[in-house]
This record gives C-alpha cells, sequence and structure tokens, in this order.
C-alpha cells in the first residue's frame, strides 16, 4: 500500500463539557433528557470559535480534509446545523477538503431540502465538500422524534432520492415507499460529484449500500481487530459487486495527541480522554437502540464489535493498548500510525485532534508537532494532496470562468420590435440582438408543444 496516498482528515469538535458528571448526574443520556439549563451562551460561543479557528487552520497545517460533525439536542457537538458551519468555513479557506459527519437525513422531510443544501455549500467550496450520511445516534431518535422503526428503510430510500436529485437531469418524478415527488428538479446543481462517506459502527446494512453505491465507509468506536473485520467483509461485498475498491474507500477514526515525550503526551491528554469515554457514550441501551433502529442481524454485528464494552471503565493504557487512542512523542505517532493503516489498509484516515475538551492551546501544540514532525513522514515530496491531486471543480478567475462555463445553454432573452431577442448583445453598439421572429401566435404554439 502506498503510505504517500493516504488521505488525512483533521476532526475538531466543539462540545459543551460544563456539565454534570456522568456518574452523578439523574439524566444517563446526553443526547435526550439533559437539562439545557447548563448552557452557558457565551463559553457556547467560545467553544464554537475555537472549533471554526482550528479547522480553518489544518489547511496552513497540510492535512487533507477538515471535518467535524453534526450532533443534536446535547452538549457533545455545537452545529446542528452542519452545513451552515460547511459554508462558514468554506469562506475561510482555499484549498483543504471540507467534511461533514452529517447531517442526519432522516430529520429532514424530504432529502429534496437537503439535495439543495449539499448542492450550495458544494458551489460556495468550489468543489470540496465530502458528506458524511450516518443513520444518527439512536438517542436522536427520541429527542428529534424521528421514527426507529422505518429509520433503515426510510433512510436506504432517502439516500437513493439524494443522489439522483445530485446527479441526474430534471424535473423527474419519483415514487417511492417514504418520498413521493412530482418535480424533482434542484437548482442550483452542484460543483462536482460529491463524494458520501457512511459511518457506522458495524451494520451489515450500512456496509452493504457503501458497497453498492461505491461511498466510502467509515468505521467507528470498535478496536482494532473489529476494525479489520468489517474493513475485510466491506472490501468482500464491493468485490461481489463487481469492482476492487479503491484504498480511499476505506476510512478509520484514530484519537491522536502529540507531544515532545510519550509521558509529556499523557500528561497533557489523559484526562480529556477519560472524560469522553466516562461521559460520551453514557446512554440506556433502550435509548441507544429503540425498537427497529437497526435489524437483529445487525445488532448482532455491533455487539459484536464490542458494544457492550463498559467504556467509563476504561483507563488510558486501555485506550492506548487497544488503539482507541495514539498519543506519544512525534516517533510513536509516526509508528503507530503507520500501523494502524498498514493493518487495516484504509485509505483515509480521520485524526480526532478534540472533542472539545482540551484546551486550544494543546490542540494548536499537538498540531504543530503532527504537521513538522509526523505528516512529512507520509509525504515523501513535500506536497498536500491538495497540490498533488488539485481540485478542477469551480473557477477562480473571469478567465477560467469563460474557458469552463457551457457554451450550448440559452443565453437569456426578451422580446422586443417582433424578435425574440439576445439581452447580453441589447448594449453593444452595432451588434444583431436578434435570435428569430417572434409572435404571441408562435409563443402559443411553442407552449403546446
Amino acid at each position: 500500500m502506498n503510505l504517500q496516498n493516504v488521505e488525512f482528515f483533521g476532526l475538531v469538535e466543539s462540545a459543551y463539557p460544563n456539565v454534570p458528571f456522568a456518574g452523578e448526574r439523574e439524566q444517563k443520556n446526553l443526547y435526550v433528557d439533559l437539562s439545557n439549563e447548563n448552557y452557558d451562551p457565551i463559553q457556547g460561543q467560545r467553544n464554537i470559535d475555537t472549533q471554526i479557528e482550528l479547522l480553518a487552520s489544518l489547511e496552513k497545517y497540510g492535512l487533507d480534509g477538515a471535518m467535524f460533525t453534526e450532533q443534536h439536542n446535547g452538549p457533545i457537538g455545537s452545529l446542528p446545523g452542519s452545513l451552515a458551519g460547511a459554508a462558514y468555513l468554506a469562506a475561510k479557506t482555499e484549498k483543504i477538503k471540507i467534511v461533514i459527519g452529517g447531517p442526519l437525513l432522516n430529520a429532514y422531510q424530504s432529502p429534496i431540502r437537503l439535495a439543495e443544501e449539499i448542492a450550495l455549500v458544494d458551489t460556495l467550496s468550489r468543489g470540496r465538500l465530502t458528506i458524511g450520511l450516518p443513520m444518527g445516534l439512536g438517542q436522536q431518535y427520541h429527542s428529534l422524534s424521528m421514527n426507529p422503526a422505518t429509520a433503515r428503510a426510510r433512510h436506504a430510500e432517502g439516500v437513493d432520492l439524494l443522489v439522483a436529485a445530485l446527479t441526474e437531469k430534471g424535473p423527474f418524478a419519483w415514487r417511492g415507499e417514504h418520498f413521493n415527488h412530482n418535480y424533482v428538479n434542484i437548482w442550483p446543481r452542484p460543483a462536482h460529484d460529491v463524494e458520501f462517506i457512511l459511518p457506522s459502527g458495524g451494520s451489515l446494512e450500512t456496509l452493504e449500500v457503501a458497497a453498492k453505491r461505491r461511498f466510502t465507509y467509515q468505521t467507528v468506536l470498535s478496536e482494532r481487530s473489529q476494525q479489520v473485520k468489517t474493513l475485510n467483509k466491506f472490501r468482500d461485498l464491493c468485490r461481489a459487486e463487481g469492482y476492487e475498491p479503491d484504498p480511499r474507500q476505506s476510512a478509520m477514526v484514530i484519537e491522536i495527541h502529540v507531544a515532545e515525550t510519550d509521558e509529556i503526551a499523557r500528561r497533557e491528554s489523559e484526562a480529556a480522554y477519560l472524560w469522553n469515554y466516562q461521559n460520551y457514550f453514557e446512554a440506556p441501551v433502550t435509548d441507544s437502540f429503540p425498537p427497529g433502529y437497526t435489524s437483529a442481524r445487525s445488532m448482532r454485528g455491533i455487539l459484536g464489535q464490542g458494544w457492550g464494552i463498559d467504556t467509563k471503565k476504561m483507563t488510558y493504557e486501555d485506550l492506548i493498548e487497544n488503539n482507541w487512542v495514539i498519543a506519544g512523542s512525534p516517533e510513536t505517532v509516526r509508528a503507530k500510525l503507520e500501523e494502524a493503516i498498514t493493518e487495516t489498509g484504509v485509505g483515509r484516515v480521520i485524526l480526532n485532534f478534540s472533542l472539545g475538551v482540551k484546551p486550544k492551546w494543546m490542540v494548536e501544540k499537538s498540531l504543530g508537532f503532527f504537521s513538522e514532525q509526523v505528516l512529512p513522514h507520509f509525504r515523501k515530496d513535500g506536497l498536500t494532496l491538495a497540490e498533488r491531486e488539485p481540485n478542477n471543480a469551480g473557477f477562480h478567475t473571469n478567465l477560467e470562468y469563460e474557458h469552463k462555463r457551457r457554451k450550448d445553454v440559452p443565453n437569456p432573452a426578451i422580446v422586443r420590435d417582433g424578435y425574440l431577442v439576445d439581452v447580453t448583445k441589447t448594449w453593444v453598439d452595432g451588434q444583431d440582438a436578434r435570435i428569430r421572429p417572434w409572435t404571441e401566435d408562435a409563443e402559443l404554439e411553442s407552449a403546446n408543444v
């Protein structure tokens, strides 16, 4: 496997950690009934500002993508409108990919609205947008009043309709079990073929959809051995569909922290990681997996990946030894990161630098070490992938616009003096702007065609 072609996405979240400790609060679920009376808008603004500033800075650190997730109804992640955040980030950056782990397709009345938002942000970013389409945590089906019993079928049909809306010429009709449209015809259309990622904790249905659609599959919330099994299963499903998957069609998430030495890395990051694992995943099983949210066979797969692990009891040593976290000196991180890529065969690595508990200075310090002493190990030519594989979507100059724009679409026209007239030529002296004769009879004849 060519390590030089591996994509590194930097993940930064904006958790609001100023909530009662999970072991002492009455509400055991961060996404359902934890009261927002704990929320301080000033602190929340600081968290979001810090997240956006760090994400925008990933471009100068040489990473290939800036990633964040969409979360709802709780303190883990403060950007419930992920496409609004992506649009803001597009204005702050120039070349880096913008990757969002969301939005929740099942939270939309129709995928058509989502398609419009994706197309707009993709246009604003000039084709740098990559979209994750998670099912959403089971807890969020309670808080957003989504129906878990139809979640899988609705999501699968929604993905089909979303892709069709983004790629096919309209208008066309859609008749499905969950969606019914007379006119699918989005404006604007995206600037390029939008990339999709399907994150999952081991659902077989998600693996099958990703393989069929040739989406990137992202494995989450499991130990390394289970990640390898899941990714190998995914590749087998791709081959069953008749193609050999590109390494970048497989992705994994690794929490990461780089410092001067292994011991300093531990002192800096241990408390933040333990907060994540003692608070983030706390939820009753009935909230995590409401009836109908997942099939019996997928549930077996998820449980087989270690969902039953009591994360509250995990120590820093557990997180390191079981490869949930890579933390240490640049030498340690280089070696473990290469080992992870080689063992899993992934072509995309999502490096989780912070869920929002680490202070900004600490994340920036870790990013500096990673950029200067880890990333060059995987970039022997000294080029970022944006430089080696430039994105040609959209345009940046007027000259480029004139060369790239379509010449086969009609120019704006009006009727004047019995002629259909090209508006773009009406203000040029001596230039004939007439297209063809036009009468009311011709208008009626055209309307009846």
